[in-house]
């Protein structure tokens, strides 16, 4: 951080349902012009290497494969990139399915977070195909290294002083005991929330709100 800010970038590319090859680009063209930009973190939507409204193809190992090549498409890429890039994709984990964030910088994979309150009420139904969040952090293996697996987890710069990023996903925020409440008093700057919301009347002036609290 310089004087107590850093540039954050957020992205909302365009995208394919279950088209990962497709959604990888664009990702990596948003990280392009988010570096050119000199930004030192970009987000991006939940799932978005899949596309949110995947319904039951989350099922089906083609598309859960398609995400996992994209994402090593995004950390190749990443190599010679001092920025970090937090995007969103579906992962098997101990044979279950969760809806994480990964975090990425230099061509690696930093560490993986899962949604921990899985929504299944009105037009959300992500209990039909995801598990919520571990309890405990774990260890997770992609593209031959072992990563952080969990939710209590924290990415500190060694660079910038006193930029420390915690990670949540869309409703984890509309909780009483927000996740984001405990990672500021753990030590976060930044707390970075991935979301792929429908709009409603009223629904961005509520989560402004929601934030701000």
């Amino acid at each position: 951080m310089k004087d107590g800010f850093v540039r954050v970038a957020v992205a909302t590319p365009k995208l394919r349902v279950a088209d990962c090859t497709f959604n990888a680009e664009q990702t990596v063209q948003c990280i392009a012009e988010a570096e050119q930009a000199q930004a030192s973190l970009i987000v991006f939507p939940e799932l978005g290497l899949s596309a949110y409204t995947c319904a039951d193809l989350f099922l089906q190992p083609t598309l859960l494969n398609g995400a996992l090549t994209a994402l090593k498409t995004v950390v190749d890429t990443s190599q010679d990139k001092d920025i970090v890039a937090v995007v969103g994709l579906p992962l098997v984990w101990k044979g279950k399915l969760y809806n994480c964030a990964a975090v990425i910088q230099h061509g690696s994979v930093l560490g993986v977070v899962p949604k921990t309150q899985i929504p299944n009420y009105g037009e959300f139904y992500e209990y039909r195909w995801f598990t919520r969040a571990p309890d405990s952090i774990g260890e997770i293996i992609l593209f031959g290294t072992t990563v952080p697996f969990g939710t209590d987890i924290l990415f500190r710069s060694t660079i910038l002083e006193n930029f420390t990023i915690a990670v949540e996903l869309c409703e984890d925020l509309w909780v009483p005991n927000a996740p984001s409440f405990r990672h500021a008093q753990a030590g976060a700057t930044v707390v970075v929330n991935l979301s792929a919301s429908d709009e409603l009347v009223g629904k961005a002036a509520y989560k402004r709100q929601m934030i701000a609290h």
